[in-house]
C-alpha cells in the first residue's frame, strides 16, 4: 500500500475541494484486507452520521516494496503484486436507494494477531544482503485456514438458512468417526446462502485452497481466477476487480448475495456479505476492453520464466555505502 506525505486522503481531499468539516480515515499497513475493513469502518459510521456519503479510495503501489535482492522466496511479491486501484461511494441517504447498485448486509472482522505464527506469516524485513522485501513464511496457510475458519464461525450462523444450519449439524452428529470415513466429513453447502463469490485473488494455490473448502467449482472461481490472470495480485482493490468481472459478464441479478472474502497481513480475515440491488448493473468497466476474450482456457505464464531465468543465476550485489565525506559522481 503506498504511504505517501501529504497522505492520500489529504491529496484527494485538496483534489476534489472536500469541504473542511470532512471526516477522514487512512488505513495503512493493513495489506490485502484493507478495504473491506473500511467498508466495515464505514458501515460503523453511519450508524452515527445519518444522511451521509462515504468514499473509500484503494490503492496498490509496488515501487516502495520492489525487493531487489536474490532471496527467491522473497520475489515472490515482484512477480505476484501488481499496480492497480478502485473507488467506492456509500451512502445511507433514503433518498438514494434507487439509485443504489448493492446493499451491505452484514460485515465480519477477525484478526489472530496474537499469534507469532500468524504475526510473522507475512512482513516486511531485511535479507542478508539489506534489501528490504516481504517475507513469507511457510506457518502462512495454517495462518489464513485458522483466520478463516474464526471468521465463517461468526458469519455463516448469520447467512446461511435455518435448514442447512440443521442438516449440517444432524449430519455431523450423526457421521460415524470411523478411520473409513477420514477425509470426508461434512460440509456446509454455501451455495445454500450465496449465489456469488468474490475471493481475494492472492495467487493460485489460495483460490484452489478456498475453492475446495467452500466445495465451489469451476463456473464460481472463474472471475477470482481471471482478476489474477489479467491483473494480478492488486492487494486490496483486487476483490473489486472480480466483482467488476461479474458485471461485465452479467451474473449479477437483483436480489442475489455475493460473498467477499479478504486476507491481509496481521494475520486477518475479513469478509462482507451485498445483496444486488439492479438487475442491470454496469458493465463498462475495467474489463470493458478485453472481457470478450474471457475466460481463457489456461491460466499458465509460462513466458515468464523463459524471459527471466536469468535470475537465478545472478549473485546479490552488496549495498553501497556513501562515506561522510563522499561526494555522489
Amino acid at each position: 500500500m503506498i504511504t505517501s506525505v501529504p497522505s492520500l486522503p489529504a491529496r484527494v481531499i485538496n483534489r476534489y475541494k472536500m469541504r473542511d468539516d470532512v471526516k477522514v480515515f487512512n488505513l495503512s499497513g493493513m495489506g490485502c484486507s484493507a478495504s473491506v475493513i473500511a467498508v466495515d469502518l464505514v458501515h460503523h459510521l453511519f450508524k452515527t452520521y445519518m444522511n451521509s456519503f462515504a468514499v473509500i479510495v484503494s490503492s496498490e503501489s509496488l515501487i516502495p516494496n520492489w525487493y531487489r535482492g536474490n532471496e527467491r522466496s522473497m520475489m515472490l511479491p515482484n512477480i505476484l503484486f501488481r499496480l492497480g486501484g478502485c473507488s467506492l461511494l456509500l451512502t445511507n441517504k433514503s433518498s438514494m436507494k434507487h439509485k443504489s447498485l448493492m446493499k451491505l448486509k452484514l460485515s465480519v472482522r477477525f484478526h489472530a494477531g496474537a499469534s507469532d505464527e500468524a504475526y510473522q506469516s507475512c512482513t516486511r524485513v531485511e535479507d542478508s544482503q539489506g534489501y528490504c522485501g516481504f517475507s513469507l513464511s511457510k506457518s502462512l496457510p495454517q495462518a489464513a485456514a485458522k483466520a478463516v475458519t474464526m471468521n465463517f464461525r461468526v458469519l455463516l450462523p448469520k447467512t446461511l438458512p435455518l435448514r442447512e444450519l440443521v442438516r449440517y449439524a444432524t449430519v455431523s452428529f450423526l457421521h460415524p468417526k470411523t478411520n473409513n470415513n477420514k477425509g470426508k466429513t461434512p460440509s456446509l453447502n454455501m451455495k445454500s446462502g450465496f449465489q456469488h463469490f468474490c475471493i481475494h485473488p492472492g495467487g493460485r494455490a489460495v483460490i484452489d485452497a478456498m475453492g475446495r473448502s467452500l466445495g465451489l467449482n469451476e463456473y464460481d472461481l472463474e472471475p477470482t481466477r481471471m482478476a489474477l490472470h489479467r491483473f494480478g495480485n492488486t492487494s486490496a482493490a483486487g476483490i473489486w476487480y472480480v466483482l467488476s468481472y461479474m458485471e461485465a459478464k452479467k451474473r449479477l441479478k437483483k436480489g442475489d448475495r455475493i460473498l467477499m472474502i479478504s486476507l491481509g497481513a496481521g494475520f486477518k480475515c475479513n469478509n462482507c456479505v451485498w445483496e444486488v440491488m439492479k438487475d442491470a448493473m454496469d458493465d463498462v468497466n475495467v474489463w470493458k476492453d478485453c472481457i470478450s476474450r474471457y475466460p481463457v482456457k489456461s491460466t499458465a505464464n509460462t513466458s515468464f520464466l523463459e524471459k527471466y531465468s536469468w535470475v537465478n543465476e545472478l549473485e546479490p550485489q552488496p549495498n553501497k555505502k556513501i562515506e561522510k565525506n563522499q561526494k555522489l559522481s
